[in-house]
């Protein structure tokens, strides 16, 4: 059936809000239905606080972006069903021989976030300060991150990217997809320090949705986009602006005798002109790699 917007700019835009509205009703139930299971009292404003304020470790945060991917799978379906009139596996989600792009994500992540460490402390813009170790949190925050980039890559690269494709070409579409990813992210401390890590967000939207453009399958994406994120805490980064002590296991400081724009300063790797450089330069591998393929 043909969709009922013929845009896929517009039906993107439109889903939006569709989403906000829906995660905002489905948060705010799972928050009081949380409030009421834990006994806190709901008059007293510390305490409600105090249970919202959770590291990456927790169970309760884990729990939340559990119910961020529900809420957004329900926007999914609404859209899918009653504007796209499209199935909702039509956004990527097969996992039929999806395996080796699950394993080459992970593997690609952990490549291209070690390297960016090994550059830095090369260029001298970081020096390691201790070994934290293992942490047994570090399953729990596995998940949730897990589940924070699969929800993500759902949203921006299943629907977003997916319906802008059907209107425009592949850059074009990569470029809306892109910058709706990166304003989501425009709260985030330390984003405005500089003009890097808004530049680099943006071009993450590519690096993440280059290879959906060609497979259609959100797995390498979602995994690469974990990926990224789980080893800048393993490695000690902030990931994008945010503490990630509950699971670092190597511990480092900027040495102060690069400019914060090498460094990344307090928004991490995320805040540097060589990641920056490197996204850019991975996207064009993965899309010449891609190209090859579907000639």
């Amino acid at each position: 059936m043909e969709p009922r917007i013929q845009n896929g700019f517009l039906r993107a835009i439109i889903f939006m809000p569709i989403w906000f509205v829906t995660l905002a009703l489905f948060m705010t139930l799972t928050s009081t239905l949380l409030l009421f299971g834990s006994g806190v009292d709901m008059a007293d404003e510390n305490a409600v606080q105090a249970l919202f304020e959770v590291s990456f470790d927790s169970p309760i945060m884990l729990f939340l972006t559990a119910s961020q991917v529900v809420a957004s799978f329900l926007a999914l379906w609404l859209a899918t069903k009653f504007i796209d009139r499209k199935p909702l596996m039509s956004i990527g989600l097969s996992v039929k021989d999806k395996a080796n792009e699950m394993l080459i994500g992970l593997g690609f992540a952990l490549a291209f976030i070690g390297g960016l460490f090994f550059i830095l402390w090369l260029f001298g813009a970081i020096t390691i300060t201790g070994y934290v170790g293992f942490k047994p949190g570090v399953f729990i925050v596995s998940m949730m991150l897990f589940l924070a980039a699969f929800d993500e890559e759902l949203i921006f690269r299943g629907y977003v990217l997916n319906n802008m494709m059907d209107s425009s070409s592949r850059w074009v579409a990569l470029a809306g997809s892109s910058a709706l990813f990166a304003l989501m992210h425009a709260g985030n401390p330390s984003v405005w320090s500089n003009w890097v890590p808004m530049t680099e967000l943006f071009a993450a939207g590519f690096i993440l949705g280059i290879s959906y453009t060609f497979t259609k399958n959100l797995w390498f994406p979602t995994f690469f986009h974990f990926g990224w994120n789980f080893f800048q805490g393993l490695f000690g980064f902030e990931i994008s602006g945010i503490n990630v002590d509950s699971w670092k296991m190597i511990s480092h400081e900027n040495t102060g005798n690069v400019p914060d724009i090498i460094s990344g300063g307090a928004f991490g790797i995320e805040g540097s002109v060589i990641t920056l450089s490197c996204t850019i330069i991975c996207t064009y591998f993965i899309y010449k790699y891609y190209n090859e393929i579907d000639k």
